[in-house]
């Protein structure tokens, strides 16, 4: 891996055309994200509106959800740096 990064480097019209592909792999990704995240969105709201109309209580509901995604970020971001300290160190034990 070493020597294609020092390879990239060495070439800048090389290194450009990566990155310039590397940015063409990834614009569809995030767009099919944020696409993900709108129609969340959207069903959050389809969903007050009908606690709304059914007399729920849509505070409790939505502070529920808050700690739920909260919960899930924070378990996510340990997963990730957990990762990511094992690439950096592969010689130490993953537990």
């Amino acid at each position: 891996m070493e020597k294609a990064i020092d390879y990239l480097v060495g070439h800048p019209v090389l290194f450009v055309l990566a990155v310039i592909i590397s940015i063409m792999i990834l614009l569809p990704f995030f767009r099919s994200v944020m696409r993900l995240l709108l129609v969340a969105a959207a069903l959050l709201v389809i969903y007050a509106a009908y606690l709304q109309f059914t007399g729920g209580s849509t505070h409790e509901a939505f502070q529920h959800i808050g700690l739920w995604v909260n919960n899930a970020v924070h378990f996510i971001t340990s997963l990730f740096t957990h990762l990511f300290d094992a690439l950096k160190h592969p010689k130490k034990e993953l537990l």
